[in-house]
């Protein structure tokens, strides 16, 4: 019962997803803001620190690029298979590195899940912080123990970890942190 719920969350996530609805990030005034702005240091350069944490995320999700304040789309895919997540961070390293860092990762569950606004949805994520999060499934590192065929991906959309097909066709999204 337990797995087809989820199955039923996962396929309810991938109609909405699918539909094409497009909605303004919509926040609840009465729960308090998991990831406040003030938790954030903003370097200006397109990456941020996490005080809470102490980790530096890059502010455009991949595939966009920082633009002055802002995350835009590029010429290049944002949706990554499991194989090409893991290797994000290898091209964001070479060559001197992005924003000159070179120990850039793909982030495990538990450090993705630190960055959801669970006060938001669409996106569950500090939109001040993070301009312009597709509310789809972002990759993190881990794999999901109990199966071992799949990794545990957070869907910006409202915030969930969810478990899915490592190894099928499907493509998310990745944000790199170091």
């Amino acid at each position: 019962m337990k797995n087809r719920n989820k199955i039923n969350a996962y396929l309810g996530c991938l109609l909405l997803l699918a539909s094409g609805a497009s909605q303004a990030q919509t926040c609840n005034s009465a729960i308090i803001e998991s990831t406040p702005t003030a938790q954030f240091t903003v370097h200006n350069d397109g990456t941020v620190t996490h005080k809470k944490t102490g980790l530096m995320w890059k502010v455009c999700t991949e595939g966009q690029t920082w633009d002055n304040g802002d995350c835009t789309p590029s010429n290049g895919s944002s949706n990554h298979s499991w194989s090409d997540a893991l290797e994000r961070p290898a091209n964001a390293n070479d060559s001197g590195g992005d924003y000159n860092y070179t120990d850039w990762r793909l982030p495990n569950i538990k450090e993705l899940a630190s960055i959801v606004e669970l006060k938001c949805h669409t996106p569950a994520i500090n939109a001040t912080i993070f301009p312009n999060t597709p509310t789809n499934q972002y990759w993190s590192s881990s794999v999901n123990v109990v199966d071992g065929e799949s990794a545990r991906v957070i869907t910006f959309g409202h915030g969930y970890d969810l478990s899915i097909d490592r190894f099928g066709t499907g493509a998310n999204f990745v944000r790199l942190v170091r």
